[in-house]
């Protein structure tokens, strides 16, 4: 079961959920200290790509919807109904949620071209930016959404914690991990580190 599962996917564990003692309270006359645990018999990878959440009602509404002449326009409009305007930004983050096309060097090689569409939003205060990343975020399947304030390259993308019990060192996905395959906000970008800006 090693090296089965990678942060970020979605995986369906099957095992027995049951506790370990891993010590005693800081009291004079502490309980004992309990943690959860699953041992885990067998992991299952899910696809991300396979529309498991879709009935076969949804499927023919679909492939009607497909069939109207308008759909690009219902699609854009549908981007935050609520906000007024800003006709060019909504048919970005249309498309950036939709996504690009991934290539594969033809030569059988490992380079990998990923389809991902980033879109950068610029504007002056209170211009609905922070609105419509939140909209996107309700809209996609799989999301992230984090301020760059508080924000850092190494919280982004991975971080090692030492557990307090154990006093075993892990690691910890970030935000662009756990967005594997999915959308990744990032809220506030100019806020951040000049350094974690490049890393990123």
């Amino acid at each position: 079961l090693i090296d089965i599962a990678r942060p970020g996917e979605e995986i369906e564990v099957t095992g027995i959920y049951t506790h370990n003692n891993v010590g005693f309270s800081k009291d004079k006359n502490g309980f004992p200290v309990f943690g959860t645990i699953i041992e885990a018999n067998s992991i299952l990878k899910k696809n991300v790509s396979a529309n498991i959440g879709l009935s076969d009602e949804d499927r023919r509404i679909l492939r009607e919807l497909s069939l109207d002449p308008q759909i690009r326009e219902r699609i854009i409009k549908s981007i935050a109904p609520s906000i007024y305007g800003h006709r060019h930004i909504k048919t970005a983050v249309a498309l950036s949620l939709f996504g690009g096309c991934a290539k594969d060097s033809g030569t059988g090689g490992t380079h990998r071209v990923r389809g991902d569409i980033n879109v950068l939003l610029l504007g002056d205060p209170g211009t609905a930016k922070s609105q419509i990343l939140k909209y996107a975020e309700k809209v996609a399947p799989r999301a992230v959404y984090t301020a760059g304030k508080g924000a850092s390259a190494v919280g982004l993308t991975a971080g090692v914690h030492r557990d307090p019990t154990t006093k075993e060192w892990t690691l910890e996905g970030g935000a662009l991990v756990l967005a594997d395959q999915g959308v990744c906000l990032i809220d506030e970008f100019d806020k951040m580190n000049e350094q974690d800006r490049t890393s990123i």
